[in-house]
């Protein structure tokens, strides 16, 4: 099983607690502690490690970049949903774009800013979202991003809706204009499934979330393992953990029980679990 080190931790998330999210939001703070960690999973033998385009993450990627005594391969997770909506909620689709063109830097902002402009003045909301995610993916593209993930606020909005096209034009783009291989994360992955079937989709990669209770696994945890034997493609397990509501064993004798998975994303913060959980999956 390869491990991806997940990246909730180093942004202040944690579903067990407020006081523990205060103290990982406090350490983490310095970026120093980040790049330790994930040098630390990079020599134990971590292949690859989940980002966002959250502020502190840019940042990490650009200390990252600067000092880089290991490789990592990333998977770069988009939108910043949360930032997303405070953003619009505060500054409007105006202020956003501003924002977006200031984390890219000056130089190649200008000419997408006027395209996003003039495409949000027709109302081509398409074409916009493809100019905001150029934007946000700009910082990122001088090291290996492995895949570019939407997130599952959007995958799954637009799989209710059933629109077609925003996954075509999605995949299309994301492969042919960014060069990097396209993917999607969902909490719903028999939805996902039967759609891209139907609409012949194939991301290279579905991220969805695996373990022994079921834990976000939508509509059903029977439901889902009988879609994930199904698939014939790459997926990387999420939630494997719970939160941390299950034992590192119970887990991954739970993966290992599908041939087809391979790959999974786990939060690590210490030299002591990033080693447990190599040694156990």
């Amino acid at each position: 099983m390869e491990l991806i080190l997940g990246h909730n931790q180093f942004i202040g998330i944690s579903h067990i607690s407020e006081d523990r999210s205060r103290e990982r939001e406090k350490k983490f703070s310095n970026i120093e502690n980040i790049y330790k960690v994930a040098e630390n999973a990079s020599d134990l033998g971590y292949k690859g490690m989940v980002i966002e385009t959250h502020p502190r993450m840019i940042e990490f990627f650009n200390y990252y970049k600067e000092n880089q005594t290991f490789d990592m391969d990333f998977y770069l997770q988009v939108p910043y949903v949360v930032g997303y909506v405070k953003k619009m909620n505060e500054k409007g689709i105006k202020g956003l774009l501003s924002d977006l063109m200031g984390q890219t830097g000056f130089i190649g902002a200008g000419g997408l800013a006027l395209k996003g402009a003039s495409n949000f003045l027709k109302r081509d909301y398409m074409a916009l979202a493809m100019s905001i995610l150029k934007l946000e993916v700009s910082p990122f593209t001088d090291v290996n991003i492995k895949s570019l993930l939407l997130h599952n606020v959007f995958t799954d909005l637009l799989l209710s809706l059933k629109i077609e096209d925003a996954f075509i034009k999605y995949e299309s783009y994301v492969k042919d204009d960014l060069g990097i291989d396209p993917g999607l994360i969902t909490l719903n992955f028999p939805m996902l499934k039967n759609n891209l079937d139907s609409w012949n989709i194939k991301p290279k990669y579905v991220m969805t979330p695996l373990n022994p209770s079921g834990y976000d696994m939508n509509p059903s945890k029977e439901i889902v393992e009988k879609n994930i034997v199904d698939y014939n493609g790459k997926i990387i397990a999420m939630n494997v953990l719970g939160g941390g509501a299950f034992t590192v064993k119970d887990s991954s004798d739970y993966l290992k029980r599908f041939i087809n998975i391979n790959q999974c994303v786990i939060g690590a913060s210490s030299g002591e679990h990033l080693k447990e959980l190599i040694e156990t999956f």
